[in-house]
């Protein structure tokens, strides 16, 4: 996919850090859970980015984590630090990485459908479904694609 597929000038591969949102403000390791859920509260958000005692990106936590592994499991929200419920393995990508259908289905595997794009242990962005689907389907070609994709009961055509 090269970004004058999508109206641009440049040509070349589409690249993450082309498509990617600014990150939320992030939230300390050693802070509680509650300080979490009022920084998602307050910021509208369903996620939110942890990091380490020198901003480095440990993890997202989502509001679901909080309700499962710490309201659910009967602790104190106000005791139990937003680093122990952080999951290893969180799926993350690179700014520098294309933008493909390969990296579509990672974000749509994810429970938010957001991907943390980091480089260099440090969070630099959020890529959606929404900043990646837009320009893959924009550089589709519809007289490619088959009817029924779109009208499978025939009552449009």
């Amino acid at each position: 996919m090269s970004e004058r597929a999508i109206g641009r000038s440049i040509t070349g591969p589409l690249r993450v850090r082309s498509l990617m949102a600014a990150p939320p403000a992030g939230i300390d390791q050693f802070d509680t859970v509650v300080d979490a859920a009022r920084r998602m509260r307050t910021c509208g958000l369903r996620a939110v980015p942890v990091t380490d005692e020198r901003s480095r990106f440990l993890g997202m936590l989502s509001d679901r984590d909080i309700l499962e592994d710490s309201v659910a499991a009967g602790q104190y929200p106000s005791e139990v630090t937003v680093g122990s419920l952080i999951r290893p393995g969180q799926a993350s990508t690179d700014p520098a990485r294309i933008a493909d259908e390969a990296l579509l289905a990672i974000i749509v595997a994810q429970p938010l459908a957001e991907l943390p794009v980091v480089q260099d242990g440090r969070l630099v962005g959020m890529l959606s479904v929404a900043d990646l689907a837009v320009p893959l389907l924009d550089q589709l070609d519809p007289s490619a694609l088959d009817d029924d994709l779109f009208w499978p009961d025939d009552s449009r055509r």
